[in-house]
């Protein structure tokens, strides 16, 4: 029962791994960019949350709460990519990297003078009692978290691939050139994609509020990282794979937590993706191509 409850912890935290790397893997997937400051757009979006929702207004419903990270998330990624993407699209690929390296140092330093070094703890006001299933004892906020880990990623699922909009990313993705040719918009596209990407690391920072109850400045780096382990474990550019490796990144972690010492958790993170660099480089679901001279 216990190896039950832990598996379901594990997908709790896994879920929101899986958000976040879904974001990461959808600019990828259409940009072929390493969103570098992904998680720093996720902490900084926290912060934003809490001071709104806790600090601003006392307390607000979770689901208010995580729709104000979307949108709020979703504004940030769009800036993000008009300040430090946008004017070095047609540039080496190693300068767009650098440009959201200096996002990232930028967003944690406001983090830093805005609301100081010192963890932020808080309490986002989410009481839910634990459900009790068959003898497994399941905490409530971290069910209520995987339910909604679910649903996003449902909504997400029809989005991409049942409405216009979603159809366009998936053809600007496959082949910007042809796509703008067949009249698709590729610079609103674009900045779709930062928007919906960086507003499912909105919804996670809610959830990651909601079950730490804390934020500091360094969080974005450590999400950022768990995002591209996740995407490396699924397969790079693949949206299955990033929910499949989010999920079992999760379930590695908490179990790494609970049976051998929780300060190797975050090591697992870089172990997973030495090793798969090293026996699979194209992930879980990724498939290998060869490169043509």
């Amino acid at each position: 029962m216990v190896i039950v409850e832990q598996i379901i912890n594990g997908l709790a935290l896994g879920g929101v791994y899986a958000l976040i790397a879904l974001g990461f893997t959808l600019i990828f997937g259409v940009l072929r960019l390493f969103h570098i400051s992904h998680g720093d757009v996720l902490m900084f979006t926290g912060y934003l949350v809490v001071t709104i929702a806790v600090f601003g207004f006392g307390q607000l419903p979770f689901l208010v709460v995580i729709l104000l990270g979307m949108v709020l998330a979703a504004g940030l990624g769009v800036l993000v990519e008009r300040a430090a993407f946008k004017p070095y699209r047609k540039s080496d690929e190693i300068i767009p990297l650098i440009g959201g390296i200096g996002m990232s140092l930028v967003l944690q330093n406001l983090a830093l003078h805005i609301w100081g070094p010192e963890q932020l703890n808080f309490s986002l006001g989410v009481h839910i009692g634990d459900l009790h299933v068959g003898g497994i004892q399941i905490a409530g906020i971290r069910a209520a978290i995987l339910l909604a880990c679910v649903l996003l990623v449902l909504l997400f699922n029809f989005w991409m691939y049942r409405t216009r909009t979603g159809r366009a990313v998936r053809a600007t993705a496959s082949d910007p050139q042809t796509a703008s040719m067949m009249g698709i918009q590729t610079e609103r596209i674009i900045l779709i994609t930062f928007a919906v990407g960086s507003s499912l690391a909105g919804a996670a920072a809610a959830l990651v509020g909601a079950l730490y109850g804390a934020f500091y400045p360094a969080l974005g780096f450590s999400m950022g990282l768990k995002a591209f382990a996740a995407s490396i474990l699924g397969g790079l550019g693949n949206m299955t794979g990033a929910v499949i490796g989010g999920l079992t990144l999760g379930i590695l972690e908490v179990f790494t937590a609970s049976y051998i010492n929780v300060a190797y958790q975050d090591a697992v993170a870089m172990a997973i993706v030495i090793a798969v660099l090293l026996f699979r480089p194209q992930g879980i679901l990724g498939r290998s191509v060869e490169e043509k001279l």
